[in-house]
């Protein structure tokens, strides 16, 4: 099963969601703020030491980011304009993520190798997310890649509800995913150019 099947099965199951949004009357732009609001609870809340109380902030924080596109399509208002807002949110929701753990693990774990995992993955995650916006602006495109957001998200989440030792674990291994994947973006943008420039 690809990523474009698991994204239809999702959707399916979230309709209900969808649906109830859209009769409270929420635009797709504020369940974004929602979304990025209640992210940021959760990284505050992580950040204080309750990984597990942070884990379930966060898995609602991201279903309303997950349902603010399906939103948008069921009302008609999808936009440049709210992509746009969307994916800068998206960032902003995964920078305080991190910094939240970074402090976590210098304040109440006294870990500083687990901190700069924190600071490796964001940069990783950043640098991600950077090859693929540049790419498009030259004209061409990006994807795939080991751990997209959602993938990462998923992980961080787990390893927060199931506590630190397993967190680290997870963050060793975004660390190494989110830079081979940027490499592997840079690589093939670099040979797309290449070849859209020869011809």
């Amino acid at each position: 099963m690809d990523r474009g099947d698991i994204k239809l099965k999702v959707r399916a199951k979230v309709r209900p969601l969808v649906l109830a949004l859209d009769r409270m009357g929420l635009t797709p732009n504020g369940v974004s703020v929602i979304g990025l609001l209640i992210s940021f609870l959760a990284a505050w809340i992580a950040a204080r030491g309750d990984l597990f109380l942070g884990a379930i902030i966060l898995l609602i924080g991201s279903t309303f980011d997950m349902l603010d596109g399906d939103l948008a399509r069921l009302q008609g208002k999808e936009s440049r304009r709210g992509a746009f807002l969307d994916s800068n949110f998206d960032r902003l929701a995964e920078s305080g993520l991190f910094a939240g753990l970074a402090w976590y693990f210098m304040t109440h774990a006294s870990d500083d190798r687990a901190a700069l995992l924190c600071l490796l993955t964001l940069a990783g995650s950043l640098t991600t997310s950077y090859a693929r916006a540049r790419a498009e602006g030259l004209g061409t495109t990006c994807y795939g890649g080991w751990l997209q957001r959602p993938e990462r998200i998923v992980l961080i989440i787990l390893g927060m509800l199931l506590g630190r030792p397993i967190l680290v674990l997870v963050l060793v291994v975004l660390t190494v995913a989110t830079w081979a994947t940027t490499v592997q973006r840079i690589l093939t943008v670099m040979r797309n150019l290449d070849e859209a420039d020869g011809a």
